[in-house]
């Protein structure tokens, strides 16, 4: 390691205090394990906001981060590459969620990241559902025994691509059970969707149309798009769901190969005819940091191996990746007070835009006629248009500009608006 390195990783390190543990740097934390059925244990990392205008830390809502893939651990990606304390280099993050609220990163589901399976007899998740209910197992035992002090905090669930299904489910759960078991386990007040893969064959029905009109592919390139697009239509009435899903990926390996390399996260980015999108440079990286640096702060076990995606958890969850949860929201929207925050990056071909205005509209809910004819707002920030949005009760959207995928890694400061508009106000 060098000394560089050395330096760093001590500015890193952690001592007790009475929270929780604090860094030197002045961010107090706190991490652990909770076991949400036998022998399946979830890694939580906890970050007390630094937020000087509050006399106490629950003055400020909790944001709980659940990161994409399936697969994707939000303690490595969403902590040290979007919205945590500490950027990758173990620098200070400008604009850090942190700064002005509580953030909660949940490795899930069990076998990502830092969160495992000690019996190799213990399944792991197949569905939405089973998703829901291992969160509100976990969550069920942080708010009741681990952070009590949270249960009257404002809660807001975050999930990015996939994991926007998994957010979605876990509030659904929440919801859910407070009916059947009569008991308000929190103050859940909003559900924020980023890039979230909701409805899967919105986004798909897109991709023909979007990859002609950006003069991505010809007209030759079109149609192979759109007959695959029909096929995975036909395949999904089937309930073949995993084939759909491997014909989901023929389309966009093909449109990689036939681009020489756009990168479906954020078409502006700049790519190579190597035809890997630009998160995966950062997959070496990670995993030496997680395995190494990281591990030995927060004295992780070594029998757990820190993965950028878990291949094993993707696959388990292959046949529920192209499912729609429309349903799901339309419930929450329909039954409850729960605020729908949904953002996304104009730049993003994979979750694009246009299919999350489809999946929109589609809503069968209250406010749907209203939604339709509703106006969209400009996002002003420093004097310059950032992006645009629309809002009915409890739905808001945001498009962001010059944002792909991750809105947060290309645009934190525009979020961070949002956060203050829709959190704060």
């Amino acid at each position: 390691m060098s000394v560089a390195r050395v330096v760093l990783l001590h500015l890193f390190l952690f001592v007790a205090c009475a929270q929780g543990r604090k860094g030197i740097g002045g961010t107090e934390q706190d991490w652990g394990y909770i076991t949400v059925r036998p022998s399946a244990h979830m890694f939580w990392w906890l970050y007390y906001t630094t937020c000087t205008d509050v006399s106490n830390y629950t003055d400020r809502p909790l944001i709980i981060w659940l990161q994409g893939g399936p697969g994707m651990p939000s303690s490595g990606y969403g902590n040290f590459l979007e919205i945590g304390p500490h950027n990758s280099s173990f620098y200070k993050r400008e604009g850090s969620f942190v700064d002005n609220f509580n953030v909660l990163f949940v490795d899930n589901p069990v076998g990502v990241g830092y969160s495992y399976v000690s019996d190799s007899a213990t399944k792991l998740v197949t569905n939405g559902a089973e998703i829901g209910e291992d969160l509100y197992s976990f969550f069920k035992v942080f708010i009741t025994e681990r952070h009590p002090e949270f249960k009257n905090v404002p809660i807001y669930v975050f999930g990015e691509s996939y994991g926007g299904k998994m957010a979605t489910e876990f509030v659904y759960a929440l919801t859910q059970k407070r009916k059947s078991e009569k008991v308000n386990l929190c103050n859940l007040k909003g559900l924020a969707l980023g890039a979230a893969y909701i409805s899967p064959m919105d986004y798909v029905n897109h991709y023909a149309p979007l990859a002609l009109n950006l003069g991505l592919v010809d007209k030759r390139g079109f149609t192979r798009i759109d007959e695959l697009t029909k096929q995975i239509q036909v395949l999904i009435n089937k309930k073949e769901f995993e084939k759909a899903h491997d014909t989901q990926n023929t389309i966009t390996d093909w449109l990689c190969f036939e681009t020489f390399g756009i990168d479906l996260y954020n078409i502006l980015a700049k790519t190579n005819a190597t035809r890997i999108p630009q998160v995966w440079d950062y997959k070496p990286l990670f995993e030496n940091i997680m395995n190494n640096e990281v591990r030995e702060t927060l004295n992780i076990t070594a029998n757990v191996t820190w993965k950028f995606v878990g291949d094993d958890v993707y696959k388990s969850l292959k046949p529920d990746v192209i499912k729609s949860i429309t349903h799901k929201v339309e419930t929450i929207l329909n039954t409850t007070d729960v605020k729908i925050i949904v953002y996304n990056g104009i730049l993003d071909f994979l979750v694009n835009t246009a299919g999350t205005i489809s999946w929109l509209d589609g809503l069968k809910w209250q406010g749907r006629e209203r939604w339709f004819n509703a106006s969209q707002s400009a996002l002003i920030l420093d004097e310059v248009t950032e992006g645009y949005s629309k809002r009915v009760d409890n739905l808001v959207f945001y498009a962001v500009l010059r944002a792909g995928h991750s809105v947060p890694i290309d645009k934190l400061p525009v979020v961070n608006e949002i956060l203050r508009l829709e959190l704060l106000n």
